[in-house]
């Protein structure tokens, strides 16, 4: 089996039940780019055997999106133990704990839930460095309701990112910088830049995928948390 290379030395598995790219079409997509997910997109499905995984936690659609054959994706997802869907698309009734990207249009406003579900593990946010605006008014809709949010940072590898210094105190050749990020070169935001965003939410119930200075699933562990919080939620813990 092949093992995402951000995950590790961790207890991660991907499954992608689908095939071909994502027709969502998410901006600078790493999934749908020729050549940069792990795993050919020809050679899909990714479908680990429950031998394999264990009791390991399988990410339904890390890649692609769980609500686009979404029977197909339930009905392999029931195989494991511990499993949880991700989308971008705010139907969240899946049989298990899912995690919702709010803005996948990230220059956009994101998608504002008014009562989410328990089985909603956290939201995620795609952060660039002109759109803090969008990024205050979703943080602030779902710290009220009790919802975590994980900020992920826009990583280019089409376009030239750009920052707005009228809400970004902080020069653009400053804030993303050139490097290889586990197999792919991007543009890539600085620890500089990402320290401004986290003080900017300084809440417990905000937080950053990966660190400041690795971008690998076992310096995070935000979706293991999340995801032992929401089953114990979901079982009335």
């Amino acid at each position: 089996m092949i093992r995402n290379p951000k995950q590790a030395d961790t207890d991660f598995y991907d499954c992608i039940p689908q095939t071909g790219a994502c027709p969502i079409g998410c901006s600078e997509c790493f999934f749908n780019r020729p050549g940069a997910y792990y795993v050919p997109l020809d050679q899909l499905p990714l479908v680990p055997t429950p031998e394999e995984v264990g009791d390991g936690i399988v990410r339904m659609n890390c890649g692609h999106d769980s609500n686009i054959q979404r029977e197909l994706v339930i009905a392999t997802a029931a195989q494991y133990k511990r499993r949880f869907f991700n989308t971008s698309i705010p139907n969240l009734d899946f049989p298990g704990p899912v995690v919702l990207t709010a803005n996948p249009k990230e220059e956009q406003c994101a998608c504002l839930i008014h009562s989410p579900p328990d089985n909603l593990m956290f939201v995620r946010l795609r952060v660039s460095g002109t759109n803090l605006h969008h990024i205050d008014i979703a943080v602030d809709h779902y710290t009220r309701r009790n919802v975590p949010v994980v900020l992920t940072f826009m990583a280019y590898f089409t376009d030239t990112p750009v920052v707005d210094r009228t809400d970004v105190p902080i020069p653009a050749e400053e804030c993303y910088v050139w490097k290889v990020r586990h197999i792919n070169s991007y543009y890539c935001a600085t620890a500089k830049f990402m320290s401004y965003v986290r003080d900017r939410y300084l809440s417990r119930l905000v937080s950053m995928c990966s660190s400041l200075n690795d971008s690998y699933c076992r310096s995070c562990r935000n979706c293991e948390t999340f995801f032992i919080q929401t089953e114990k939620r979901m079982r009335g813990e």
